[in-house]
């Protein structure tokens, strides 16, 4: 699943909370049995990955709290509404003006849903390749080896040197003299 977070995440205000629940259903439209937002609790997901002001952000697309809630406030006024049409016409606007963090948010609210346990279980579950999917944001890499090798070597380069054939290099000892 996902990994980190901060065990004392500020929490969204109301408010913040219907335009991320808003941004996460109009970029991800809840259908085909995907949950929206409010029905996982991802709004107080995302509050335990904003990063405090006061600390470094180490991960990509994570936000410090006030950067996040200041896109909620002020890029993002149009996904108040209810009507499906006007929040894409406000989220074409927003990636219209600022493509880079309107990436950036896309991308954290890619990071949020599609780790959150109940859709990694939903994608293993309902897709073809979902028993072998382990969350973002990276697989574990294959429960099986994909081949048997056997005892044949996987290139013909190279050569075997016994450690006692090897001779340590003139600028080593010259290296040894001086620090004597």
């Amino acid at each position: 699943m996902m990994h980190g977070g901060y065990a004392e995440g500020q929490q969204l205000s109301d408010s913040n909370r219907i335009v991320f629940n808003a941004l996460v259903d109009t970029l991800i439209p809840p259908e085909d049995g995907w949950p929206p937002a409010r029905e996982i609790s991802l709004a107080e997901l995302a509050s335990r990955y904003l990063v405090p002001d006061d600390s470094e952000i180490s991960f990509y697309p994570h936000f410090r709290t006030t950067e996040f809630f200041s896109v909620l406030d002020e890029e993002a006024p149009e996904l108040r509404g209810e009507n499906d049409s006007q929040r894409v016409v406000g989220l074409t606007r927003f990636e219209a003006i600022n493509p880079k963090l309107f990436s950036r948010v896309r991308d954290f609210v890619y990071y949020l849903y599609y780790g959150h346990p109940d859709v990694v279980e939903l994608i293993r579950q309902h897709t073809k390749y979902g028993p072998g999917f382990h969350g973002r944001p990276q697989p574990i890499g294959y429960e099986a080896v994909l081949e048997n090798w056997g005892t044949r070597p996987l290139t013909n380069r190279g050569a075997f040197i016994p450690t006692d054939s090897i001779f340590r290099a003139p600028q080593a000892a010259q290296k040894d003299r001086a620090n004597s």
